[in-house]
Order: structure tokens, then C-alpha cells, then sequence
């Protein structure tokens, strides 16, 4: 069974938590890699040479740098890297602005639930 690396950045450890408790839960192969901050996702995305995660979930609402200002310097990496929206924005100017600005197709309102984490893997995985 395939192992796969999965980022989650999100400022709030409880959702980080659970997060890693659903993923965990259906794909137990998942390796985790977790950031509080955005800042600190991409120094590890510029600064990793051993294995670069297979999916990103990354929330939008942090301090700092949030989710937008991470998918701007995320872009200038050039990483093939799956990044899915996971946040408690249910606003319609964030999903349009998640594909229109960025391409991310993947967008999904907190909590993480089983079903959401195994149509992203089939969805991502199957490639």
C-alpha cells in the first residue's frame, strides 16, 4: 500500500487534531506533517529535499499570513501539489475565488468529515 504525505496547515491545533484523527482513520498509511502557521509550510515546502507532501490542506483564516497570501508564494514554487481548501468559510466569493484565482477545485467547509477524505484521495490517488 502506496504511503502518501499530507500537509495540513491550519492556526487552530484542535481542527489539526481531529483532522489527523479522520485521515488517520481512513487512509492509517497517511503520513502526516502539520503547521500552524502558513509562514512555516513553505519554508518547510522551499527547505524539504527528501519528500514533498502529495496533498495540502490548508485553511484560509490564520493570522499572519493567511491562505491566500500562502497560495501566492505557494504559486511562485511551481510545486505539483494538490491543495485543498479546507476552512470555516462558507462564503461564495472564497470558493469562486479558490478556482477562479488559484485553480483549486477542492473546497471544503470544516469539520473534515469520512466521506470528504475518501473522495479526495479516490479523486487525488487515482490519477
Amino acid at each position: 500500500m502506496k504511503q502518501y504525505l499530507v500537509m495540513m496547515i491550519d492556526d487552530d491545533l484542535l481542527t489539526i487534531k481531529f483532522n489527523t484523527m479522520v485521515v488517520k482513520k481512513n487512509h492509517p498509511e497517511a503520513e502526516l506533517v502539520t503547521f500552524i502557521s502558513a509562514q512555516d509550510a513553505l519554508e518547510y515546502l522551499q527547505t524539504v529535499t527528501n519528500q514533498l507532501p502529495d496533498i495540502i490542506f490548508l485553511d484560509l483564516n490564520m493570522p499572519v499570513m493567511n491562505g491566500w497570501d500562502f497560495m501566492d508564494e505557494f504559486k511562485k514554487l511551481n510545486l505539483d501539489i494538490e491543495v485543498v481548501v479546507l476552512t470555516s468559510s462558507s462564503e461564495k466569493e472564497d470558493i469562486d475565488k479558490s478556482v477562479q484565482s488559484y485553480g483549486i477545485d477542492k473546497y471544503f467547509v470544516k469539520p473534515l468529515s469520512l466521506d470528504a477524505v475518501k473522495t479526495m484521495f479516490r479523486s487525488i490517488f487515482s490519477k
